[in-house]
């Protein structure tokens, strides 16, 4: 009787720690991961912390940020759709990451300086030159559904 007994004993003792270690942790998903894992919707364009997107002029400069959609691939290529003047366009190209994944190089706009990345929001910094004025602007982007 008291071996049945010592059985159920020691059952009990080990089964916690089976268990404990089944639990695997999931690795971090890398910036990569999180940049390629789905479509980019445009959301704002902030300059000074004052959102410019729906201004004629910031359209014109740089583009209707908010009917952008940017996909970036795992090979390094990215496809961008958006609308000028009313039209849909699609530009196509390359993409890489730089000084220590902190920015990124798309191969027609230079570098961005990837300011925040999660697996919803995107947030990339670009200096635009206007008028012999210079101006940092953030783009941002977030999860398309």
């Amino acid at each position: 009787m008291k071996l049945y007994i010592l059985r159920y004993l020691l059952l009990f003792l080990v089964l916690p720690l089976a268990l404990v270690s089944c639990d695997k942790d999931d690795p971090e998903p890398t910036k990569t991961d999180l940049v390629v894992a789905h479509e980019w919707q445009g959301e704002r364009v902030l300059v000074n912390g004052f959102d410019v997107s729906d201004r004629p002029e910031i359209k014109d400069m740089l583009l209707d940020i908010k009917s952008t959609r940017l996909t970036l691939r795992r090979d390094g290529t990215y496809t961008a759709v958006y609308d000028q003047a009313g039209t849909s366009q699609t530009t196509t190209g390359t993409w890489e990451f730089k000084e220590n994944e902190t920015i990124i190089y798309f191969d027609l706009l230079g570098d961005l300086q990837l300011e925040s990345l999660t697996t919803t929001n995107m947030d990339l910094i670009t200096t635009v030159n206007r008028n012999n004025t210079s101006f940092d602007a953030k783009v941002q982007f977030v999860k398309k559904d």
